[in-house]
């Protein structure tokens, strides 16, 4: 006679928990409705990552499509280049060199992180895959964490774009209203704003496409760890998706006899351990890819802050109001510049709290009541866990995350005070 608490966990028939918990596994509609992945693939199409990452999905020649962003990233270097020459022409004149000195330091920024997902398009392609539900069998049994983790992604990662978007649209209308030097030149002025349309687009594009693939895949990891410290939490306890009381719980575990125990929740737990494995496979993969740009990246992103912090109060002090169009313009450089900032070091801290939940939830299992193989295994899951430290560095003791968002941003304000001060 087959055990029925076996086969109420893994055969066929599905019990009123799992129904209750939605039956995601089960259910195609419902898993077809969610899309089945934490990932926002609407707005990825919507600013052209997606179709540079998975090509085929739009019968598209993956080569032929990622040399042809190469070509633009390549050409629109090409029209960057153009601003080195007005640093020269600049070099006396400080406020406009620091202003095309961010723009340029910027722009090389954007372009870089546009051929980095083209180049290395299959790696990040290949990562987002860790974004399924069901990757890992905990998350295709309760996709809760990762459901919620889709809702809360979508939602910043569209106001992040739409900020991105809306300060391009400033920095496109600002010029009209501004005085040039070109003023009394149209066609030059003309030639100028078109040059600097087509950077400034091509940029937009370029960053919001690398730092939406990042941020995704940091709520991604955080939502994937969550789960399994839930999934290693439910060990030894009969497997449900809907809360019971302490009391309820304690009947539970006194009806599981050891034979059970061994029988079935030894194989969860290597279920569990082979899924962390895939996770930390994808999140080293992660890390090798996106490294070397979030490093200049949060470089970049106090030197440019600082810089449109300076340039904001000395045209204030040239006489400019608040709302006028040069202040403007740089306001809103600085705040998606700030936000960017602040979203990678939220990013990475946001894994950092997921990663130690896992250690966590292996304790919380009910191990007391379990054999000695599956105690022995389960200390190897922690020892294994924990022996994993990567994590995102600036330097050996400075670690991405919102205590170092916290100590720019200090070092920031003393940095654009100590010159007024002075003054």
């Amino acid at each position: 006679m087959g055990n029925p608490k076996r086969a109420d966990d893994n055969g066929g028939t599905q019990n009123s928990a799992e129904k209750a918990d939605g039956g995601a596994s089960e259910n195609p509609a419902e898993k077809a409705a969610e899309g089945g992945t934490v990932l926002d693939v609407e707005l990825f199409r919507m600013i052209g990552v997606h179709q540079l990452l998975r090509p085929d999905e739009y019968g598209l020649d993956g080569d032929l499509y990622r040399g042809a962003a190469k070509v633009v990233v390549g050409l629109t270097l090409g029209l960057q280049s153009m601003q080195v020459c007005r640093l020269y022409l600049a070099r006396h004149d400080i406020p406009m060199f620091a202003n095309i000195g961010v723009m340029v330091i910027n722009g090389l920024m954007c372009l870089l992180k546009g051929y980095m997902v083209a180049a290395n398009a299959d790696q990040m392609s290949a990562t987002l895959n860790a974004a399924r539900y069901a990757f890992t069998k905990c998350g295709g049994r309760d996709p809760s964490k990762l459901r919620q983790c889709r809702a809360r992604l979508s939602a910043i990662l569209r106001t992040f774009v739409g900020l991105s978007f809306g300060t391009l649209i400033v920095w496109l209308v600002m010029p009209w209203f501004m005085a040039s030097d070109y003023d009394d030149h149209p066609s030059i002025w003309a030639a100028v704003y078109v040059v600097e349309s087509i950077i400034l687009t091509v940029n937009v594009f370029c960053w919001t496409s690398f730092d939406c693939y990042l941020v995704t895949m940091c709520f991604v990891f955080e939502a994937l760890f969550c789960t399994m410290s839930t999934g290693y939490e439910t060990l030894g306890r009969r497997r449900t998706g809907a809360k019971s009381s302490a009391t309820q719980q304690l009947g539970i575990a006194g009806t599981i006899n050891n034979v059970t125990i061994s029988d079935v929740n030894y194989d969860d737990l290597t279920s569990h351990i082979l899924d962390n494995q895939n996770i930390i496979k994808q999140y080293d993969a992660f890390f090798d890819v996106v490294r070397p740009m979030v490093l200049v990246q949060i470089a970049n992103g106090m030197y440019s802050i600082i810089t449109l912090i300076f340039l904001t109060l000395l045209t204030h002090l040239s006489g400019y109001s608040i709302l006028s169009a040069p202040i403007l313009k740089f306001v809103c450089g600085l705040v998606s510049l700030t936000i960017e900032l602040y979203i990678y070091c939220y990013g990475f801290n946001h894994i950092e709290d997921g990663k130690a939940m896992v250690n966590f939830g292996l304790y919380s299992s009910n191990w007391t009541e379990m054999d000695l193989k599956f105690k022995k295994t389960l200390l190897m899951a922690m020892v294994m866990n924990s022996a994993h430290r990567r994590v995102m560095k600036v330097s050996p003791n400075s670690i991405v995350n919102l205590e170092m968002f916290t100590g720019v941003i200090q070092l920031i304000y003393i940095s654009d005070s100590w010159p007024m001060g002075e003054a």
